[in-house]
Formats: structure tokens, sequence, C-alpha cells
């Protein structure tokens, strides 16, 4: 697979060392990128109504207002995101409210939304939100004028002493629900919430240890206007003067709370007036340390809009399908991903709920409570179900939905990449294999296409074993026509029927490639489909052999069509693997600035794969990071994962991955 299997041999044979050794990367170690969660005491940043903030006077139309939020006092200058509870209050017209990074460099705001408003109405919404220029995030109102409230819960940071990772529940958990108990919550009352337990007396999951929870909170027939405060419950704890929902007599509203976890265990539910019935969700929850997922925020980006091109609303019953990891920016081994999710136009009362794709049933909690011809959003905090994928579900009428993404959380620490040499000795079916480590992609075939891995079962049984997704990469090659020719080489000739490659019968043979790897790729340890990765590199005299316009090679024949025939040879894989329901992404070497050429572009020319994600290598490299940026994509597609050789034991270590 890669550059280096004929040095890694010859080092290995002169050590006397039967397979390979150990590297001391080790999962649950947070590096470049990946945030750890702290959980602060709820406090307001910022309230238009009284100046708290630096801002006195409702934000007007296409208003914006830059928030410092990493001041060194409360959240430090190394903070990643920050979770603000943001409420709109007292809004003269229907509008929009965006809560995003301060840009360094002016420009449109982002076509996302966190808070939907309708006239005179108070709207709250919980949004996690990368922290931009200058420590800040930005506030903007799209239409009339609105007074915004932001309190303050928790920030990440790469460098936490003290903080959290995530770990995501398998699926959502409802732990309350005074309608079954006909206990509504009067006014001015706190009800203590055992989060360890569930609503019908089971254990959640939730460890004793856990630093703070992630939950849904919905009110329910509230009988008067009231908010609705979490927090935690502690020893002569004081009531915070902040709130987290925010509704009005009859109103179904929800709001994702993450809290912090009291002295007790448990948390208090507090209604300010009325009387209302509460249901809390459980999504996830936080331990201290990093024994579980770390955060990557990003620039806040749409995954779905039903509203768009060959989009159609949700009906009644019906659910969808949206793959979130394996394609775009995300990651095949996000575990976990933060969501802003908002339903429009529905055309009865309804609720959404969104929830990891895979087996069991539906899970009866939800996420939008929606009312019909209203426009409701919600962050969601979901693992990642089976196939990198979410669904999203609706129960009445018709109902279209936007989902916006906020930031994915995968396994802290680096991966690997089990590639060549892979058995601990000639004709075995076994390995030596790392310690620790977040995840793994194993080779399926051993360096040259048509010739299996065998030791891929024990390899992919360790890889299964690891906190994130395992993962498979493929070689590929566009042989020509060779002496001696290997098994990938007679396959070629027979698809041909000439010594001349053709497009056409590069289509065919990337195809019958495919269809090799197709029994013999494994499933997830959730029963899924795993990621392939398809491995683009060369040409090299010892490893994978591609079509060439010219060439020294006395055994090979050169090709003036060679990088067409290359191309097809890419998509005949594509097309296959794809209609089989694979997510694929592309293996090769970094673009270097300045660079005239790579193995991408000596072997595909300026092919361009705007949507497909690319896995980029170099060697050695003590920090995968460095080369994640869009300027070392080679297809122009995104960055997701790096790999480089550990520089503390070169040619032996397997190749240390980073998720971008």
């Amino acid at each position: 697979m890669k550059r280096l299997a004929v040095l890694l041999a010859l080092l290995l044979a002169a050590a006397g060392v039967p397979g390979l050794s150990s590297s001391p990367a080790v999962a649950a170690t947070p590096t470049a990128g990946q945030s750890l969660y702290v959980p602060l005491a709820p406090v307001r940043l910022l309230d238009t109504r009284d100046g708290t903030g630096g801002r006195r006077g409702a934000l007007g139309a296409g208003e914006t207002h830059d928030l410092l939020i990493a001041d060194g006092v409360q959240v430090p200058a190394s903070a990643t995101s920050v979770l603000l509870n943001v409420t709109a209050v007292g809004a003269t017209a229907s509008t929009d409210v965006r809560v995003y990074p301060t840009p360094a460099v002016e420009g449109a705001p982002p076509t996302v939304s966190n808070l939907n408003v309708v006239r005179g109405q108070t709207v709250a919404n919980l949004v996690s939100v990368k922290v931009g220029s200058g420590g800040r995030v930005r506030l903007y109102g799209n239409a009339g004028a609105v007074h915004l409230v932001a309190d303050l819960s928790g920030y990440t940071t790469t460098t936490a002493d003290g903080g959290s990772a995530y770990v995501p529940s398998p699926r959502p958990v409802r732990l309350l629900d005074t309608r079954t108990t006909r206990t509504p919550v009067g006014p001015g009352e706190a009800r203590p919430l055992d989060v360890r337990r569930t609503v019908t007396g089971g254990a959640s999951g939730v460890p004793d240890g856990a630093s703070a929870v992630v939950l849904n909170v919905t009110a329910v027939a509230p009988t008067s206007t009231t908010d609705v405060r979490v927090y935690p419950q502690t020893a002569g704890g004081a009531v915070p003067t902040v709130s987290n929902l925010n509704t009005t007599r009859g109103r179904v509203v929800p709001n994702l709370v993450v809290v912090a976890v009291g002295d007790l265990s448990t948390v208090l539910l507090r209604n300010q007036a009325g009387s209302t019935d509460l249901l809390a969700d459980l999504a996830g929850w936080y331990v201290p340390g990093d024994a579980g997922a770390a955060f990557h925020p990003v620039d806040p980006v749409r995954l779905l809009d039903t509203r768009a091109g060959d989009g159609v609303p949700l009906g009644a019953g019906q659910v969808l399908d949206l793959q979130v990891a394996g394609v775009g920016t995300l990651p095949a081994p996000a575990s976990a991903v933060a969501l802003n999710v908002t339903a429009v136009g529905a055309t009865a009362n309804s609720d959404v709920r969104v929830y990891p794709a895979g087996p069991g049933s539906r899970p009866e909690v939800s996420n939008l409570n929606v009312v019909r011809g209203q426009t409701v959003p919600n962050a969601v905090v979901v693992t990642v179900g089976r196939d990198g994928t979410v669904q999203l579900f609706n129960s009445g009428g018709s109902v279209d939905l936007v989902v916006d993404l906020a930031g994915w959380f995968a396994p802290t620490g680096d991966g690997w990449d089990v590639s060549w040499p892979q058995c601990t000795s000639a004709g075995a079916t076994t390995s030596r294999l790392p310690d620790g480590g977040a995840f793994a992609v194993v080779g399926l075939t051993r360096s040259v296409p048509f010739t299996d891995n065998e030791c891929f079962a024990a390899q992919w049984q360790w890889a299964s074993s690891l906190p994130g997704e395992p993962m498979v990469y493929l070689n590929l090659n566009a042989p020509g026509v060779r002496d001696g020719a290997a098994e990938g080489n007679r396959v070629w000739v027979e698809v041909c029927g000439t010594g001349t490659a053709t497009s056409a019968c590069g289509i065919q043979y990337g195809r019958r490639l495919a269809q090799y790897a197709l029994p013999r790729l494994p499933l997830t340890p959730g029963g899924g489909r795993p990621m392939v990765w398809m491995d683009v590199e060369g040409p090299y005299a010892d490893g994978p052999f591609w079509q060439q316009e010219r060439t020294n090679d006395p055994l090979a024949q050169a090709n003036p069509n060679a990088v067409a025939v290359n191309r097809s040879v890419v998509q005949g894989v594509v097309d296959v693997l794809r209609f089989a329901g694979y997510r694929v992404g592309t293996y090769s070497d970094r673009a270097s600035v300045g660079a005239a050429s790579n193995d991408w572009r000596s072997i595909v020319g300026e092919w361009r794969l705007l949507q497909m994600q690319n896995w980029v290598f170099r060697s050695p490299d003590a920090e995968p990071r460095t080369i994640c940026g869009p300027e070392h994509s080679f297809s122009g597609g995104p960055v997701v994962m790096a790999q480089v050789q550990p520089a503390t034991s070169p040619g032996v270590a397997y190749d240390v991955n980073g998720l971008c």
C-alpha cells in the first residue's frame, strides 16, 4: 500500500523481527484538533435588553453582534467551541437567527440557521458554535428587530485539564415522563432526576463518575407562560437565573440541554410558573478524562434541505436515511454528530425523531415537536448508526426538514494503517498488531489487486475491537501487458482482448476489481458496510503498476491514452461499490504546494473528484494533521484523514492516521 514496502521488509529482515512492532500511540490520548468538554455553571454572556455582553438594543434586520467568548476569564483563549443557550425575545417580525464563528475575513453570513422565530414569540435553542476570529462568535438577525440572550453552559478545548470526553448512548433513552405518573411539575417546583435510571426503572447506562449528561427536555401542556431551568443538584445550591426552555400555555417546546451532574448524581428540572409535564431523553454523557470521544467543531454547513432540488417533504410515518459519516467532511470513524434540525411547513401537528440507523425498533422519544405551519428548530446530538447513517422520522402530516452540521465526535487518539507486510511470516494467517489505537484501516488485498491478505480475518477482528469503526483499503492498478503476468494482468488481457488498453475495457477491469472485493468485504461491528478506501499510488517498479504514456520498463507497453484508461479503472470500481451501498474514498499522496506532480497526477492527470473524501500520506512526520488542509487534497475532495510514519520508530511501526 505504501512507498516504504521494500524498506520495511529490509529493516524487518535485518532486525530478525517476524512481524511489526507496537507503536507508542495509544487510544484515549487527545491529539491535535481533538477537544474535550468543560462544563460550567450556567452564566449569562449576552442580553441586548440591558447591555450585558456589550450590546444594548435589539438587532435589526441584517445586523450582527460579535460576542467575546474566549476572554481568558470564564473561557480560556484555547477554547475551540462553546455551548450557548440562545434565546430570541420580542421579535417584531418572523425571522431566523444565525450563530457562527466570527470570520477572519468579512463575507456573507452562512446559509444556516439556529433559531426560527415568529413575531412576538420567545424561542430558545442550544447552539454548539466554533470559536472564531479574536475569540468571538457572531449573532445575526435576518429580519425585523429581535433581542438576543446567550447563556454559556460549557466549552471545549484541546488543552483542558479536567476536561471530559463524550460517550454517545447507543440509542436515545427516556429518563423522565411526568405524564406516565400524572405528576406535572408545579410552579416553582424543582423535580429531581436520577440520570442513571430510566422512566421504567432500568439502568440508563450513565456511569457513576459522569461529569455531565446530554438531554432533550420537552415541556408539554403548560398551563401558563413559563420557563424551565435544568441544573445540577448540589447541597445548598441556588436556582440559576438562566433558563433552558421558554414556552407559553398549551405549547409543546423541546430544547437540548447539556448539564453537569451534581454531587448526588442528579439534576433538577424547575418550572417557573403554572404547571407543565416534562420529558427528558438521554442522548449521551461526558466522562472525566479522555476515555470517550473528542469533539471536532466545524464552520456550520448544511447537510440536508428537503425543499431544495429534487427533495420532497417527509410524509406521515416516513423515514429518511441521512448519511453523515464517510461523506463530505465527516470521517467514517465519527461516533456522533452535533446537528441543528429544523422542521418547515408541517401540514399537521407532528413530532420528528432523529436516531442512529441500525437494528432495533424506532425509539419512542422525540427531538422536535412540530405545530402545523410553524418553523421549529432544535439542536440534536445523535449517535452515528450503521453505514455512517442517522435516520429522521416524521410521525404525522408532511414536513420539510433542514439539517445543519455544527461538529462531530470521534474516539480520542489516532488510528492505524495495517499495511504491508501484513502477516507474522510468509503463508501465516496471524499478525503482530499494535497496542491501543482509536481505529484501524485494514488491507483486504496484499499490495496488489486480486491477491488476498491472508491475515485479514485476524486483523479485522482486532480492528473491530477498537473504539472507532474499522475501515478497509483495496489496492487498485491498471496493468499493461507484462511477461510473467500475475492474475491481475491475465484478467486485464482477458477483458481487453488486445495488448492495448482502452477506456471501455478500463471500466470493465475496474468493475472486476470491485466484484473481486465485494464477497470478501466484512461487516462492521454494527452490522453495516465498511468504508472502502481505493489505494491509488505508484507507478512503482515493485508495487502497483498503472498504464503510462511513456515507460522505461522493457516489459511494459506505453499507451498514449494512459490517463484516460487509469481514470476509467477508478470509475469502474466506484460504480460497483457505490451501487452496492458502500462509502468510497481515495488514498494517495498529498498534493504539495508548487510541486509539478504527485502519484495522483501521474496516474490520472488533473482529474477532480470534488465529492470524494481524500486520505493523504506523507512520511515521516510527527503530527498527521499538518497535512490535513485543503491545499493537500490531491483530487479536490475534502481531506478527512492523514497518514504519517511515526518518527519514533521509522520503518518498523504501522503507519499512524489522524482524523482531520
